[in-house]
């Protein structure tokens, strides 16, 4: 049946009206490629010198702790600039509190704590040489070997996840709503707060997407993206920062076959995110982001959860297999549901390039600031409001290096 076009809705995209894009970065992004490239000089520290606090949160391989303060030992001085360096990071901590340290954890068994081991390796080179405003900021790293056990990153502090955040949009928009009365439906909707949690959604959305773009623009796919990787500054405007890179790889070097993928390991990240291509173990290339990207988009508007109620089999036989997707809501814009559509799409051909959904959320951005109080139907917020309370599988979450399943290849590559 043909999709009818709602009401007020933005322009619809023409992904080829932009084809001459692909290859050019955006203002913003040609700023930030052109500014100092190579690793950076990162201040380093002993463990012995920092004092944590509370732990945070713990991953599949690292935990995340608090640092309280850091108490210098001059014996791991350098030089003069490294001293004064040391010196004025160990400052700020004591007197913000704002970072945090990424260790592994201690109670891994060996086959755990390699993968760990690798992951922090990898983690810390990526951060060494990325500087984007939505991607989350290396501090400081330990003095020693990354293999070693001790081995720690400092890291700018976040307030909190994505994954957390649905739960506060829900509720702002459960209070926004309105309320039902059964003759005439939902009447007295705060219109300007729904209106301003739209804005705030896409903001996140577009955000998201410049980080990706940035990615990409340096030969880099991220593998991983979902809730549970994105996070807020601890700031009076918070923002949105993309963190974790234990799964994303570098481009460079790698040979790509007549159809432009790379053999990279499958099945990585999580199923609930992970495009079809990955999941079945074949050649892919970055579009695997885009698919991520889709899924992620299609679940800020409806600030519910991607697949809920679906076991590992039900989404492998609906979802990789047969090619079901989340399903747009007949409120929302033409230009939102096509860009998710074309995201997951199961032709990766199909996919746009981040480039692409970026200038499109500048568009959405810029129509929604211009048209204060226009907002999709209020059927999609009630939808929020009621979201059906449905049994989550942990395992459509859960990274899979965690789950023990067997793979084709030895290591992530």
């Amino acid at each position: 049946m043909k999709r009818k076009t709602p009401r007020n809705p933005v322009r619809r995209y023409q992904w080829n009206h932009y084809s001459h894009l692909y290859q050019q970065p955006s203002d913003d992004l040609n700023m930030i490629l052109t500014e100092e490239k190579g690793p950076r000089k990162v201040v380093q520290f002993a463990f012995s010198e920092i004092t944590c606090g509370r732990s945070i949160g713990t991953g599949g391989f690292s935990t995340v702790s608090e640092i309280v303060a850091i108490d210098l030992d001059d014996v791991n001085d350098t030089d003069e600039a490294d001293t004064q360096q040391r010196k004025d990071l160990a400052r700020e901590v004591n007197q913000t509190r704002a970072y945090v340290l990424k260790m592994l954890r201690t109670d891994l068994p060996v086959e755990e704590h390699i993968k760990g081991v690798t992951d922090l390796a990898i983690e810390s080179d990526f951060l060494r040489t990325l500087s984007h405003p939505h991607i989350i900021q290396m501090r400081a790293m330990a003095n020693t070997d990354p293999r070693e056990s001790r081995f720690f990153i400092v890291l700018d502090r976040l307030s909190g996840t994505l994954d957390k955040k649905f739960n506060y949009w829900r509720k702002l928009v459960g209070e926004a709503s309105g309320t039902w009365f059964p003759l005439c439906g939902y009447c007295c909707a705060k219109a300007p707060q729904l209106h301003a949690l739209w804005k705030e959604r896409l903001h996140v959305a577009r955000d998201t997407a410049k980080a990706i773009e940035y990615l990409h623009a340096n030969r880099i796919v991220y593998r991983d993206l979902k809730p549970d990787n994105l996070g807020f500054t601890d700031s009076v405007d918070p923002q949105i920062q993309l963190f974790d890179f234990g799964l994303a790889k570098r481009l460079d070097g790698i040979a790509q076959n007549e159809n432009g993928c790379y053999l990279l390991t499958g099945n990585t990240g999580s199923l609930r995110y992970m495009a079809p291509e990955v999941a079945l173990d074949r050649p892919y290339n970055e579009t695997v982001d885009a698919y991520s990207f889709g899924v992620l988009f299609w679940q800020i508007c409806s600030l519910q959860t991607p697949f809920a109620g679906y076991n590992q089999r039900m989404h492998d036989e609906k979802v990789v297999q047969q090619g079901q997707r989340p399903n747009p809501h007949k409120s929302w814009p033409y230009s939102w549901s096509s860009l998710m559509e074309a995201c997951w799409a199961t032709d990766i051909a199909k996919r746009p390039s981040f480039r692409d959904i970026v200038v499109h959320f500048e568009e959405i951005v810029q129509l929604l600031e211009q048209e204060d109080g226009i907002i999709p139907s209020r059927t999609s917020e009630i939808k929020a409001k009621k979201k059906r309370k449905a049994i989550l599988d942990a395992t459509l979450d859960t990274d899979t290096r965690l789950t023990g399943e067997k793979r084709n290849d030895a290591e992530i590559v």
